[in-house]
């Protein structure tokens, strides 16, 4: 099996280094000692079970396959639980998940689902160690419109479209919202929801008064990506909408240790980890008893969907 296409090749690092080195002073960069940690991504939705994906850490400049993947990466051992604040607790199991981002993650099809206006307690026992999370799934909100608006520049709508939502915030302090978007197209199928730029964001500049906002889709997933020519790729990759394609629209009402972590991982979800960028702290809700950082969160949120088609 050849290896898995990722974001930033690692070739290509190497080809910029070289430019840079025939054009400038030396220099001898010291990489920082690898430390391998646990990374934590779990929801929980309405109407949904719950989903946690654990991996192991890798060093940057890893050669990715997705052998490694499987072999090195996902965590095969843990265990799961998840605790409502109505005291049920269910055991997630490990188990092949086409939602998940490598295709294995601890989750069940029995058991509670996720409901409106209840929290829900995560804890990882791994590597005699706990690690646990608090979130909550709150109430879902309405949109008073969806639609396909011409892109920059264009009259009418011709081929290719921005997708626009129009909604008014309810005036409360703290309301944090998320969308992602789904295509089905004939070039391919997303398999997996796609976040938006940005990933999430506050009601700060508009509390209590209708606006509309531009779904912009984000960097979709290259790590499992099938072999495409260069035209799907192209088709793949972009942020717009075209002629044919039928959009899922997921919006959903997050809690404020998920935002905070997905606003803190805006930089690395939009420009794909590129080494170039200065890295941003990344505030995580997962917790350790032993007290050491950890990476991830643990995300509910109230969601609704819309099918559309272009």
């Amino acid at each position: 099996m050849h290896p898995q296409k990722v974001p930033f090749s690692f070739s290509a690092f190497c080809l910029l280094l070289s430019v840079f080195s025939s054009c400038q002073t030396e220099i001898d960069v010291k990489v920082p000692e690898y430390y391998n940690k646990i990374v934590v991504e779990g929801y929980i939705e309405n109407d949904a079970y719950p989903m946690v994906s654990l991996y192991r850490s890798a060093p940057y400049f890893s050669t990715m396959s997705l052998e490694y993947l499987m072999d090195s990466i996902v965590i095969r051992d843990a265990k799961v639980f998840v605790t409502s604040s109505k005291g049920e607790t269910q055991e997630l199991f490990l188990m092949p998940s086409p939602q998940a981002p490598l295709l294995f993650a601890y989750t069940t099809y029995s058991g509670f689902k996720g409901e409106l206006n209840t929290s829900y307690t995560l804890r990882v026992e791994w590597n005699d160690k706990i690690y646990t999370s608090e979130t909550a799934i709150l109430n879902t909100f309405d949109l008073d419109s969806v639609y396909f608006a011409p892109t920059f520049g264009q009259t009418q709508i011709d081929s290719v479209a921005n997708l626009r939502i129009a909604m008014t915030d309810d005036g409360a302090p703290d309301n944090y919202y998320q969308f992602k978007v789904k295509i089905h197209c004939a070039d391919f199928s997303d398999n997996l929801w796609v976040f938006t730029i940005p990933p999430a964001f506050d009601n700060s500049p508009f509390r209590g008064v209708p606006f509309n906002y531009e779904i912009v889709r984000g960097m979709p997933s290259t790590l499992l990506m099938p072999e495409m020519t260069e035209q799907q790729r192209r088709y793949y990759l972009r942020g717009n909408y075209r002629i044919g394609d039928t959009v899922y629209l997921k919006y959903a009402r997050l809690d404020e240790s998920a935002f905070r972590f997905w606003q803190s991982a805006t930089g690395e979800i939009t420009f794909g980890q590129n080494p170039f960028m200065s890295p941003a702290p990344i505030i995580s809700n997962i917790k350790c008893n032993t007290g050491e950082k950890c990476l991830g969160v643990w995300s509910g949120s109230a969601t609704k969907e819309v099918v559309l088609i272009f």
